[in-house]
């Protein structure tokens, strides 16, 4: 008797890609688009999905993943997948992609990857993202993402970050909230700097209740979206489980110097 056994998946490999852009997102961060227009395995990816790049950086192999902030929709219509880099001190990569990577640079691209993602919805859903730093990259596709799923579904993005010159993809949040007719609104908080109708502090319980005030409140809130430092997120989810929000609506992913992770899984390599 013979045994038949499913043909298994081609294991992902790096492809060779040009970086076609490179464009400042935030003091010390960079957006960088590849062109994929003639990949379309790099083009079937869902909102909140990642790549790996390799690079040698210093004589050294380096890989290190990076979220794709771009909705699907859009790099199908533009050929072209953007990650954002913020340097962060010690980093192997981040800090060569923020300052060194000109248009030209070829570096290795696995095919988007990972779990923290937008799921198909037949109906309008209130979705709110809670970000911290450059946890804003996957989010920002997620909330694009879920804008064109239906006309009557909005989302709330709270943002913290240091200053508004290290506010990552600040620009482009702006700018997808001004297109969206007022269903996306973007709350940004400040730790380190004071601006006049700007939160200033850490984001909290009160500062999430007052952003979801004239909506309904936390009961209103059908997904729950939170990428960032682990201490944030942490908090949050902490906070969202005590006031009865249903584990399956809380969607994390974390942040590390490897990349995005799930928290809820050991803090390996998210390639």
């Amino acid at each position: 008797m013979s045994l038949l056994r499913r043909p298994s998946k081609p294991h992902p490999t790096f492809r060779p890609l040009a970086v076609a852009e490179v464009d400042p997102v935030a003091e010390h961060a960079v957006s960088i688009g590849f062109d994929v227009s003639e990949m379309p395995g790099f083009l079937d990816y869902e909102a909140g999905q990642y790549v790996t790049l390799r690079a040698l950086v210093g004589g050294e192999d380096v890989r290190q993943s990076y979220s794709i902030w771009v909705p699907p929709s859009r790099a199908r219509r533009e050929g072209v997948i953007r990650v954002a880099a913020a340097a962060v001190q010690g980093g192997r990569m981040s800090p060569w992609l923020a300052n060194e990577v000109r248009v030209g640079e070829v570096m290795g691209v696995l095919p988007p990857l990972g779990e923290f993602v937008l799921d198909h919805a037949d109906g309008p859903r209130h979705h709110v993202g809670i970000v911290g730093g450059s946890g804003i990259t996957p989010v920002l596709a997620i909330a694009a993402a879920a804008l064109e799923q239906h006309p009557g579904s909005t989302v709330d993005l709270v943002v913290a970050n240091r200053t508004r010159e290290s506010t990552v993809l600040g620009r482009e949040a702006a700018e997808l909230a001004d297109a969206s007719g007022g269903r996306l609104r973007v709350e940004h908080v400040l730790s380190r700097e004071r601006v006049d109708g700007v939160r200033h502090g850490r984001i909290d319980p009160l500062v999430v209740r007052s952003v979801l005030a004239d909506v309904g409140g936390l009961e209103e809130v059908d997904d729950w979206w939170l990428c960032g430092p682990e201490g944030l997120i942490a908090d949050v989810e902490a906070w969202l489980g005590g006031e009865g929000v249903a584990a399956e609506h809380i969607h994390r992913e974390r942040f590390t110097s490897t990349g995005p992770v799930d928290p809820r899984k050991p803090a390996t390599s998210a390639g």
